[in-house]
């Protein structure tokens, strides 16, 4: 059954009952599991679990639904999409969720989900009253063992406390303008820098309307367009969760809402519509961080590197803030007819330095340049029961980067993902985000087949493959290289909020080993995972998941293992003022190569996915309390304690002993 993909995120957000949630966790976990694993943070990569957050809290009447709206909710398929909207033009108005199970795959589960996000009845014809909204969120996270890093005296420690403060502060005023801010002080850092700024400040303000000015935002913003070939600083899912989301939908300028540091533009950016014609422009002009070295016979500016983790704990980490200006001119025309969407653009970026240089082995073919133009052609057309969308993209020095991919519905219970991708050797982009096996994916090229099907009515089979190959050398991969990707995941529901699933995922690829010289050996590693996941509705107010996860990592002379497993108890009051997560998990896992990683219920807009490997336990408890309908409040204390260790970490992040223990506090007021 179609499970929606961010509800541990919208568990401490919305009303729903914990049973419904913890069913659909599945997918969340797969999803943000996935991002962890391939080092990309789900915190800098956060932007459409915000989005979907924000829409749950001004549901719209299901009678004037579009397809712009319907695409921004990630857990509807294209195919869902075009059976919802047919449904709602011939049996309109919709007065009750009931009159949904009449559409052809449209589980309980998935309507439940919907409904968060719509009302149902007769669309009201008197124009509603604009008034001022206003919420604010403080947290605070801190660790109980402070890291050696807080305890030296001297200025090689870390500047600042070991809290990581973040707050969130948004007004609307209607459903036409907006504005608000974030900030963030990471542990480590003070939360001023040398020049009395705020650590990270990010902030915008926001205009929309159905007319020919129809959108216009001020300040920190995302911009996707095509496939992210050739620009897209918005969120990649990857090819972890559903097999349809290998395409990217709801092209266009948003708001930017994360605490990232790096993904998104700082300017101004604006949208005219004008008949089928959607022509978009965007400028930006912001600081980044980068190593800089100044030549004084050459009087030329050099970056050695571009940092992007937004840590300025140290005096060398703070040396390098905003050291580096990046100003971005784009613009994008879209036309729109019927069912055939097109779209070209254009952006130009510099920095003000003289050139980008990078030691690294695999940069030296197609190194960073201090300016680029890329440009960009995309597609996408949908009739009936198929879907095939594209991108071919150029950088200026004429090589190309494409992509093609169809969704097919052959019948009503069988549903494929195609793609293909081949990107040039010297083919590059700053903010290229598709879906591609390596972050830096020139020289790539891959085909990925994916396949969901309802053999029987409780039972659902989704599995995918990705074939890559790299004509270049890449990241610790000192040669050309190829390899795959695969998943297998097999789901049955037991009742309405009780499934049990088992996932198979392998990957094979290339990675350098080192030896006692400077020279590297090539070699292939295998690694496997297995896992078993059941949730279970005890009661009402009482849900239980449990899991069991191995891994299996192999290469020619070396062989490791792990196991993870876990029981997780949720429980909820009826009036839902009042709810808690517990979790117990045990591990053994031999090494690094082998780690684990689990996706954890959290905060509202936190993330935690820690990777387990060592021995010993991570034990968690969760609360909420809603005091009322403005204040909202959520604690959280977690401990991994090992076994097998007398000290953690590494560097200034030592901590001595086997245990770490962190907690997290959380207040939202709305007004």
């Amino acid at each position: 059954m179609k499970k929606f993909i961010l509800t541990s995120i919208l568990f401490y957000s919305i009303q729903l009952n914990a049973q419904n949630v913890i069913n659909n966790n599945n997918i969340t976990s797969q999803i943000i599991e996935y991002l962890a694993e391939n080092g990309i943070s789900p915190e800098q990569n956060d932007q459409s679990f915000n989005d979907l957050i924000e829409l749950s809290e001004h549901p719209i009447n299901i009678n004037t639904l579009d397809k712009e709206f319907l695409e921004r909710l990630l857990f509807l398929s294209d195919f869902q999409i075009q059976e919802l909207l047919k449904f709602i033009k011939n049996y309109s108005p919709i007065s009750s969720k009931y009159q949904l199970q009449a559409i052809n795959n449209f589980s309980p589960e998935l309507i439940e989900t919907l409904s968060l996000f719509v009302t149902y009845g007769e669309p009201s014809m008197t124009k509603t009253k604009s008034y001022l909204k206003a919420k604010t969120l403080i947290r605070d996270v801190f660790e109980y063992e402070k890291p050696k890093g807080y305890q030296i005296n001297d200025s090689s420690g870390y500047l600042g406390n070991h809290h990581h403060v973040y707050t969130k502060t948004l007004f609307e005023y209607g459903s036409n303008i907006s504005c608000g801010f974030v900030y963030d002080k990471d542990p480590g850092e003070k939360f001023f820098d040398q020049n009395n700024k705020p650590e990270f400040l990010s902030g915008f303000a926001e205009y929309k309307s159905n007319k020919t000015i129809n959108h216009i935002i001020i300040g920190d913003y995302h911009a996707t367009f095509g496939q992210g070939l050739a620009i897209s600083t918005g969120t990649n899912m990857g090819k972890a969760g559903d097999i349809f989301l290998i395409r990217k939908r709801n092209n266009g300028i948003k708001r930017n809402t994360s605490a990232s540091e790096v993904n998104f533009l700082r300017g101004i950016a604006s949208s005219l519509d004008w008949k089928s014609l959607t022509i978009t422009t965007f400028l930006s002009s912001k600081h980044i961080d980068a190593n800089t070295i100044y030549d004084s016979l050459s009087f030329k500016k050099t970056a050695t590197s571009l940092p992007t983790t937004g840590y300025h704990r140290t005096l060398n980490e703070l040396a390098i803030k905003n050291t580096l200006l990046q100003e971005t001119l784009g613009a994008n025309i879209s036309y729109q007819y019927r069912n055939l969407s097109l779209s070209a653009g254009t952006y130009y970026q510099k920095t003000d330095i003289d050139s980008i240089e990078s030691n690294e082995l695999y940069k030296q073919l197609n190194p960073p340049s201090n300016q680029t133009n890329n440009s960009w052609l995309a597609y996408n057309y949908g009739h009936k029961n198929f879907i095939v969308f594209g991108e071919l993209a150029c950088n200026s020095t004429g090589n190309l980067a494409f992509i093609n991919g169809i969704l097919l519905r052959p019948t009503s219970n069988i549903s494929t993902s195609i793609l293909y991708r081949n990107i040039s050797m010297h083919y590059n982009s700053p903010w290229i985000n598709s879906i591609t096996e390596s972050s830096n994916p020139n020289g790539e090229s891959g085909a990925y087949f994916g396949i969901k099907a309802l053999p029987l009515k409780n039972l659902e089979i989704q599995s995918y493959i990705d074939m890559f190959k790299f004509r270049w050398l890449k990241y610790n991969t000192n040669k050309p290289s190829d390899g795959y990707e695969l998943s297998f995941k097999a789901q049955y529901q037991l009742a309405q909020n009780s499934n049990i699933y088992i996932l198979y995922k392998e990957k094979e690829k290339d990675r350098n080993i080192s030896n006692e010289t400077t020279t590297y050996t090539i070699e292939k590693y295998n690694l496997k995972k297995i896992r078993a996941n059941i949730q279970f509705e005890a009661s009402q107010n009482w849900t239980l998941q449990c899991r069991v996860e191995k891994s299996f990592y192999n290469t020619l002379n070396q062989k490791s293992d792990g196991t993870l497993a876990f029981a997780n108890l949720n429980y909820h009051l009826n009036n839902k003022k009042f709810s808690c997560s517990f979790r117990y998990g045990i591990f053994d896992i031999e090494n690094y190569d082998s780690r684990i990683y689990t996706y954890e219920n959290d905060l509202l807009y936190n993330f935690s996915v820690p990777s387990f490997q060592d021995k010993g336990s991570r034990t968690y408890l969760l609360t909420q309390w809603k005091a009322n309908k403005y204040i909202t409040l959520w604690f959280k204390a977690a401990q991994t304690w090992y076994s097998n260790k007398k000290e953690i970490g590494s560097g200034l992040q030592t901590i001595k002993g086997n245990t770490k223990t962190n907690f997290k506090i959380q207040l939202q007021v709305k007004i």
